[in-house]
């Protein structure tokens, strides 16, 4: 153990503030469960931790049993100790020898789960968005604060070189003034039908304290199509256009918009989120722009339907995952840095994804060691704000209004219909932590 980590750990250990399986040996692996086991934990999260020898997994968690079973099949494939097995997450969080926790479960799941791992001691690593309402997340708040545990949101492009290289750019002055941005998603996933529950899925599990909606699932799948559903996901912005405002928020130092105003057309037939969405963040008076279409025209730019535009007097500069465009004023030719067309699943692109993923898990397994969080570049109050700013353009998206957020205490002015959605009623018998 690095002596400034054992000086860090014995002070607050003094002190009351860490529980026991807080303290993690320099060579030993960090004990961790997986607490949704979907696509996305088995082949992102289990997929890249596993490599970085950092982690034993030791326990996993779902309500899906087919889910689970592939999640096994992925720990086995990559060489990792087989995890004891739960369906009852509360059982995953009481294992003795647990010391971190992946929350990957759906959206409608992430506060109660977050709150019992922050008071069981746990260090966490949390899927974005952070929670589904406004006040589920100032509760997951106080709990952070009381708890003082290392946490990550899970934001892999911020470790990449991108945003490192924009905000250099910026700063250099080369782009010149930075006027306006936008952020864009043009992609649809179509939608799933209505069908019979599998009989490995415990569905009311599944649902909790969100409404018990209709399952969905596509035709491929094996568990629900949850981000279709309003119920469950407030949409493309809030499970993937968050990701790039975040960089935004980061490369121009931004903090939480004073107010949001959207406007949308639910034109897909069965879709309960918007085909067309446009919302203008208000950052103190820096305007950011987000744009979504799933249907319709086809960019002859393909690369530029999913990134950021940072619209500068010199030059307008395109950013994306793995490399970024500067189209200078002048008309002058384009520079290209990185790599910005190349697309998923291309060899070059999926080695920026596993050195991103590498570099985000040592990060968070080396903060565990140190009881210290300054390498984490997604921190809680980074997956709060970007998280508050995407549900409330949901909220001025929804009601046709203009949200004004007051920052003293995350309410909202002059929109009652906004207003009384900053908490969801759980469904019985789950109680919304919530305590004003």
């Amino acid at each position: 153990m690095k002596r400034r980590t054992f000086l860090k750990t014995s002070t607050l250990a003094a002190t009351g503030l860490v529980t026991p399986q807080h303290f993690v040996k320099a060579d030993d692996k960090i004990k961790l469960g997986i607490l949704g086991t979907g696509w996305w934990a088995r082949d992102f999260l289990i997929n890249y931790a596993i490599p970085t020898n950092e982690f034993d997994i030791i326990g996993i968690c779902d309500v899906n049993q087919k889910a689970m079973d592939m999640a096994l099949e992925k720990i086995a494939t990559l060489g990792g100790k087989k995890p004891a097995v739960f369906k009852d997450y509360h059982e995953l969080l009481n294992m003795p020898d647990l010391q971190a926790v992946v929350i990957a479960t759906p959206t409608h799941w992430h506060a109660l789960q977050f709150i019992e791992a922050c008071e069981k001691g746990l260090d966490i690593w949390q899927e974005k968005p952070l929670g589904y309402d406004i006040r589920e997340m100032q509760a997951m708040e106080k709990a952070y604060k009381k708890a003082k545990n290392i946490v990550s949101i899970d934001f892999p492009r911020l470790y990449g070189p991108v945003n490192n290289e924009v905000k250099d750019y910026i700063q250099s002055g080369q782009a010149g003034e930075i006027r306006a941005i936008q952020f864009n998603i043009h992609s649809g996933d179509g939608t799933a039908p209505v069908t019979d529950v599998p009989s490995y899925l415990n569905y009311e599990d599944f649902c909790g304290p969100a409404p018990l909606l209709p399952y969905t699932c596509y035709p491929q799948g094996i568990g629900s199509a949850w981000r279709g559903q309003h119920g469950f996901s407030r949409g493309i912005l809030a499970d993937w256009g968050i990701h790039y405002l975040e960089n935004i928020r980061q490369i121009m130092d931004l903090d939480l918009p004073d107010s949001i105003s959207g406007i949308a057309s639910f034109n897909v037939p069965g879709a309960e989120h918007p085909g067309l969405q446009e919302v203008i963040f208000d950052f103190q008076g820096r305007p950011v722009q987000w744009s979504h279409k799933g249907w319709g025209y086809s960019n002859p730019l393909s690369h530029t339907n999913m990134g950021v535009f940072y619209q500068g007097s010199k030059g307008t500069i395109f950013a994306t995952d793995l490399g970024w465009e500067v189209y200078p004023s002048d008309g002058s030719g384009v520079k290209e840095y990185g790599g910005p067309k190349l697309g998923y699943g291309a060899p070059e692109f999926m080695a920026g994804v596993q050195m991103a993923f590498d570099l985000q898990f040592k990060h968070f397994a080396q903060a565990i060691r140190d009881r210290d969080d300054r390498e984490i570049l997604g921190k809680f109050d980074d997956g709060l704000k970007a998280t508050a700013a995407v549900t409330y353009a949901d909220m001025a998206t929804r009601t046709q209004a203009p949200v004004v957020i007051d920052h003293s205490n995350l309410s909202i002015k002059d929109n009652a219909q906004a207003g009384a959605q900053l908490l969801r009623s759980y469904r019985s018998p789950y109680s919304h932590p919530y305590e004003g």
